[in-house]
């Protein structure tokens, strides 16, 4: 059973990565040839609709933030899990909770709270 959660962990890192080197450039190399037929359907509908997904979320930042002004680490984290919803119906719950975990692994040491409030509202 341990054994079968790192692997999802690692798939779902796999996956955030790719959004995250996406983001940071358009022209991404990055080979998901690995990827299991989920993680390419995550990452095939975030290449399909990322444009409406920040759309979705830019309303719901604050007045003194933009979603411009977000740390790519935060949308890649917040994409992901939005993603993982939609496309392998990751519960809620679940999907925010690990986004937490990714924010404290690898973005600042507040930012999951950001992640967890826009996360609340966009999933359903």
């Amino acid at each position: 059973m341990q054994n079968n959660v790192k692997q999802q962990w690692k798939k779902r890192v796999d996956v955030f990565r790719y959004i995250y080197s996406c983001l940071n450039n358009e022209n991404n190399t990055m080979n998901i040839d690995s990827f299991d037929e989920t993680q390419k359907s995550i990452v095939d509908y975030f290449l399909q609709n990322k444009e409406q997904i920040a759309d979705l979320i830019k309303p719901l930042i604050s007045n003194k933030w933009t979603w411009e002004r977000t740390k790519t680490v935060d949308k890649a984290i917040i994409i992901t899990a939005y993603c993982e919803n939609k496309v392998a119906l990751i519960p809620k719950k679940v999907a925010i909770d690990q986004a937490i975990i990714n924010a404290k692994n690898y973005s600042e040491p507040n930012s999951y709270r950001f992640v967890n409030a826009i996360l609340d509202k966009i999933i359903a």
